[in-house]
C-alpha cells in the first residue's frame, strides 16, 4: 500500500534527542513509479540524506542512525572499525570533563607536545607543574622568614659583624615587603634597591643578603626547589673600579716608629699577617700562638664565619715578642673599632704619612703574593677567594720590594730613628 503524498516527513525516529526524518519520495522511470524513502538528518553540522525503498528497512536504518548520532558516532560510515572504537572510547572519556570537545583536546595535545619536545610526557609535565605550584604557594611572610633566618645564623654562631650587617639589610627589606616571599619578584627587588639608593658594591651587598634569605626560604619548601629564586635572577650591579692603595716599606717602618706602643701590635698584625680590622679588634692574645707560629682567627671572629690559621712570619714575630700576653685583647681597650681607626689615623698624621683605606690588608696581599707567588695560598691566609684577592686587594709590586716589606722589624725602625 502506497502512503499518501505529503509535504512533511512521513515519520520521525528519535533516540535520546537525536532525530532522523523519513520522507516518502517515490521516483518515476519510463512512466513507472518506484517506491523510495528519504532519511534526512544533521551530522557534524551538515544535512545528510539516505535513500531506502523498503519502509521497514528505512525505519530500522533511521533508528540506528539516530542511535549513532546520540552516541556521537554518527559519522561511523567514514571510519574503520578500529577508528570507530577509538572515537567511541575518546568520547566516553571526554564526557566526564565538562566544557571540552574532542577537537580542543587534540589541539592542546599537539601544542603541548610541540612545546615539550622530547624532554617528557604531558602527564609528567602536569605533575611537575602541580608540584612546583604547591611548593611555591606555602605561606611564608618575609618578616617571619627574616626572623627565622637570623635566629638560625645566631645558632650557627656567625660573627657579630656579619649578624649586625645582615640584620640591618634584611630589616629594611622586610619593612618594605609586607607579603609572602613567593609574591616578591625580580623587578620588585630591583625597584627597591633603587628606592634606597643602593649602588655599586653596596647594591650587591644588599642583593647578596636578599639572595641568602631567598635560598633559606627555598630550602624550607617555601619556594620551588628546582629553579633559581627571583633574587638570584637579579643581575649584579656594576661596581666602580677603585685604585688599590698600599704602604711602602719605608712608610710602614716610620708608622710603627710613631705609633703608640699599645697600638703597634695591631698595626703589625694587619700589615704582616693581613687580618681584617674587625678580626684584629676581636683578637685575643690566647689566639696569637707565637711558639706555634700562627694566629687563630676563630669562626666567630672571621667575617666569613670560617676558622683559619694565619702564619706568623719572622718580622711579625719580632714585633709581637715584647708585647705578647697570656690573654686579653690585642687591640687597645677602645670601645669600638672606629676609635681604633682614629688612633691609627693620628699615628699616620704624626708620622707625616697619608692614611690608606684598608691599607694594611692591601699591602700584605700585594707583598705576600710577590713572595710566595701562589694566589691560592695568600687567599687562604687572608680568608677570601683568589678572585677577590686580585680584584680587591692586590697591587703589583716587585719581589725586591716585598722582601723589604717583610724585613721591617723593630731593630730596623730603631736604626731609622737614629739616622733621623
Amino acid at each position: 500500500m502506497k502512503p499518501e503524498k505529503t509535504k512533511g516527513p512521513l515519520e520521525i525516529v528519535t533516540v535520546k534527542g537525536a532525530s532522523v526524518a523519513i520522507y516518502w519520495t517515490p521516483t518515476t522511470k519510463a512512466g513507472k513509479v518506484y517506491p523510495l524513502h528519504s532519511l534526512v538528518y544533521t551530522e557534524a553540522g551538515k544535512r545528510r540524506r539516505r535513500y531506502i525503498a523498503d519502509i521497514d528497512k528505512a525505519r530500522s536504518t533511521a533508528k540506528e542512525i539516530a542511535r549513532q548520532l546520540s552516541d556521537g558516532t554518527g559519522h561511523v560510515q567514514a571510519l574503520s572499525p578500529s577508528e570507530v572504537a577509538d572515537y567511541t572510547a575518546a568520547m566516553k572519556i571526554i564526557r566526564a570533563v565538562p566544557g571540552v570537545t574532542l577537537a580542543s583536546i587534540c589541539q592542546q595535545h599537539v601544542e603541548a607536545s610541540a612545546a615539550l619536545g622530547d624532554i617528557g610526557t604531558l602527564t609528567e609535565a602536569a605533575h611537575h607543574l602541580r608540584k612546583s605550584r604547591s611548593e611555591g604557594n606555602k605561606t611564608a611572610p618575609v618578616a617571619n622568614l627574616v626572623r627565622d633566618f637570623i635566629a638560625e645564623k645566631e645558632r650557627e654562631e656567625m660573627s657579630d659583624a656579619y649578624l649586625r650587617d645582615v640584620k640591618r639589610r634584611l630589616a629594611l627589606f622586610a619593612s618594605t615587603f609586607r607579603t609572602n616571599i613567593s609574591g616578591v619578584k625580580t623587578e620588585d627587588i630591583s625597584v627597591w634597591l633603587k628606592s634606597i639608593k643602593a649602588r655599586g658594591r653596596n647594591s650587591n651587598n644588599y642583593r647578596n643578603a636578599v639572595c641568602t634569605l631567598f635560598s633559606f626560604a627555598r630550602e624550607r619548601g617555601f619556594l620551588p626547589r628546582d629553579k633559581k629564586t627571583e633574587a638570584e635572577l637579579l643581575s649584579r650591579a656594576k661596581e666602580a673600579i677603585t685604585e688599590i692603595g698600599i704602604y711602602t716599606p719605608e712608610q710602614i717602618t716610620t708608622l710603627l716608629l710613631f705609633a703608640p706602643k699599645a697600638l703597634a701590635p695591631s698595626i703589625a698584625i694587619g700589615a704582616f699577617a693581613g687580618l681584617r680590622s674587625t678580626e684584629i679588634f676581636r683578637l685575643d692574645w690566647e689566639q696569637v700562638r707565637i711558639e706555634q707560629g700562627n694566629i687563630e682567627v676563630t669562626a666567630k671572629n672571621a667575617k666569613t664565619a670560617q676558622r683559619r690559621l694565619v702564619p706568623i712570619l719572622d718580622n711579625l714575630k719580632s714585633w709581637l715578642a715584647d708585647s705578647a700576653k697570656p690573654q686579653g685583647r690585642v687591640a687597645p681597650n677602645y670601645q669600638n673599632i672606629t676609635n681604633v681607626s682614629r688612633a691609627i689615623s693620628k699615628a699616620c698624621d704624626d708620622a707625616g704619612i697619608e692614611m690608606v683605606d684598608n691599607g694594611f690588608r692591601h699591602s700584605f696581599a700585594s707583598y705576600r703574593l710577590a713572595v710566595v707567588k701562589s694566589a691560592d695560598q695568600v687567599a687562604l691566609e687572608m680568608g677570601n677567594s683568589p678572585r677577590k684577592l686580585f680584584s680587591n686587594y692586590r697591587e703589583i709590586v716587585t719581589e725586591g720590594e716585598a722582601q723589604k716589606w717583610f724585613a721591617v722589624t723593630p731593630d730596623a725602625s730603631t736604626e731609622k730613628a737614629k739616622r733621623g
